[in-house]
């Protein structure tokens, strides 16, 4: 079968229509020049999914979601974009050149496959037989060890000297598996796996066993494919059979996950050492709009879930939460067993019941002044709650809780909602600083909105924007200017398989394409674009020379300071 280049990846989009893609999944219905369905991204009663012919794309008004035909099989189907190349190009009679496409770090991942390898050898050999038994101890059987690709790193028996026989100190060296003398990173410790997203190796927990450290585990440091705030431990098993509809739990540490799974419960993942961040929100938000929230039954557990609440309550996502009488799940489900855990995800507390007694821990309930200041915490609380019926069903708890008129907290409900919606107004300088900041990254969106639009803008912004400060926007800025140059011309749905495959900005410009603006300008409108740009840019330069000129004792060098400065301003020397 024919290789295939970039030229054959564009020549298969073409083949396969957006709406002959898109009816696959779901159905369409013809309005205007365009067709309209209900998005399957999100929970859709409007039909809020445009499907245009004329671009070749696909984009929903209510959740943001746009694309070409590869982008809508790779979410629809859990893959990257460059499986859902191959799954069409397979259609075709093709054959993808996988690495150039998806596996840039193809050599990266062959060396941690090869660790991996290399650490369940050292487990499983003699030298490994005490590590089993800890393993044991933990309750953690063959089939999981197995499961998990669990290994040993063994002082007596390096990996480094293993490795260097086919790759290159650096390389390893760049991995964080080798330090600078050729010595391993790991030392007996027990090994777990970490993958990225797809599955792809990428670096190691390792926990002690045997001896003692200051620090129970440590991972990866990292590197070229092992960023710890964009990778969800297990992710990549716990994503492969999830429904829509169901929930994944977000534990604290790899041996809960681990755990979990010995007893059925599949779906959880855990962050890197690190507390649950936007990014991670949003890489599950790809997956399901049900989380679970099952951190460790300490005080610090109690704060990550307080910490969670308000990132996941950002991303509208539907939240329950599990509290363990234990210390974490993998201590529950040993000491309480299966059915016990089960049960606790079968009934998860609600984010209002959470803090209820969150609230509640900081009060005397059976003084009336607290017990008021309480129940209006709550309150303000449950504005945010959108779901009507459990603002209901929460103020008759407490009505009766409290020995309360319903109508009474419903009032005192009514009367904080609407004050809600009165905006307050700032201190004027903060006010000023949030009008530049907002009037910049419009303006810099708008740029960006109409280069990808017309050649002429393209032009006018390389010639006369001076630097975009947002490094994402400033790559995609480029790049836009460079395929002009390339191509002469773009295509929206070629562009974005380019950027899927070659950059890291794909997001960011789905993010410029959907801001859906009016389709003329004005060439006063660009250049205001460009003045502000300009502005800012120069302006943040003199900002951190200010910093500068504050820190500088020398009178010397704060004279050169205030030079740059005036230069910067367009003032002269002697004006």
């Amino acid at each position: 079968m024919a290789h295939i280049d970039e030229a054959t990846v564009q020549a298969i989009r073409r083949k396969h229509p957006i709406k002959e893609i898109v009816e696959r999944y779901i159905p369409l219905t013809k309005r205007g020049e365009d067709y309209w369905g209900l998005c399957p991204f999100h929970a859709d009663n409007n039909a809020s999914m445009s499907v245009s012919t004329r671009l070749d794309m696909f984009q929903c008004f209510a959740c943001k979601k746009a694309g070409n035909i590869f982008n809508f099989i790779a979410d629809m189907e859990n893959i990257t974009y460059g499986q859902a190349i191959q799954l069409l190009a397979s259609e075709d009679g093709y054959q993808v050149n996988t690495e150039r496409i998806e596996n840039k770090n193809t050599k990266y991942y062959e060396i941690m496959s090869l660790s991996i390898k290399y650490y369940q050898n050292n487990l499983n050999s003699i030298l490994g037989e005490n590590a089993i038994k800890y393993l044991e101890d933990r309750k953690i059987n063959r089939e999981a060890i197995k499961k998990f690709e669990i290994g040993l790193s063994i002082s007596k028996q390096p990996l480094t000297p293993f490795l260097l026989n086919q790759y290159d100190l650096n390389t390893l060296i760049d991995l964080g598996l080798t330090n600078t003398e050729q010595k391993d990173i790991f030392n007996d410790r027990i090994m777990i796996p970490i993958h990225d997203l797809y599955g792809n190796p990428i670096g190691f927990g390792g926990r002690i066993y045997q001896t003692k450290d200051s620090s129970k585990y440590i991972n990866t440091k990292a590197t070229k494919i092992f960023d710890k705030g964009n990778i969800l431990y297990n992710y990549h098993r716990a994503h492969s059979k999830l429904n829509k509809e169901d929930s994944i739990i977000i534990m604290e540490g790899y041996f809960d996950v681990i755990r979990a799974s010995t007893i059925g419960v599949n779906n959880c993942v855990a962050p890197m050492g690190t507390s649950l961040t936007k990014s991670h929100i949003q890489i599950l938000k790809k997956i399901t709009n049900h989380i679970i929230l099952c951190f460790d039954g300490d005080k610090a557990g109690e704060l990550a879930t307080i910490h969670a609440i308000p990132l996941l309550e950002e991303a509208m996502v539907d939240t329950k939460i599990i509290r363990l009488e234990e210390k974490d799940p993998d201590e529950f489900i040993i000491k309480r067993g299966a059915a016990a855990f089960l049960e606790k995800i079968k009934n998860p507390m609600n984010v209002i019941d959470f803090k209820m007694n969150i609230l509640s821990q900081e009060k005397n309930l059976n003084d009336t002044k607290e017990t008021s200041i309480y129940l209006d915490q709550i309150i303000h609380e449950l504005l945010k709650e959108k779901d009507e019926i459990l603002v209901e069903l929460t103020l008759k708890k407490l009505a009766t809780r409290f020995n309360m008129e319903y109508s009474t907290l419903n009032s005192r409900y009514l009367e904080y909602k609407k004050k809600s919606k009165i905006s307050i107004v700032p201190p004027i300088q903060k006010e000023i600083r949030r009008k530049n900041n907002t009037q910049y990254r419009q303006a810099t969106d708008n740029l960006l909105y109409y280069m990808i639009k017309s050649p002429d803008v393209v032009l006018k912004a390389e010639d006369t924007v001076s630097m975009i400060l947002d490094d994402k926007k400033r790559r995609l800025f480029n790049e836009i200017i460079a395929y002009y140059h390339k191509y002469g011309k773009l295509i929206v749905a070629d562009f974005i398989t380019y950027l899927e495959t070659e950059t890291n900005v794909a997001d960011t410009f789905q993010n410029i394409f959907t801001l859906n603006l009016k389709s003329t300008y004005t060439k006063e409108e660009i250049e205001d674009y460009i003045k502000c740009i300009n502005y800012y840019y120069k302006k943040n330069i003199i900002d951190k020379l200010n910093e500068d000129l504050k820190k500088e004792p020398d009178p010397m060098k704060q004279a050169s300071i205030i030079a740059e400065m005036m230069k910067i301003r367009g003032v002269k020397n002697n004006d």
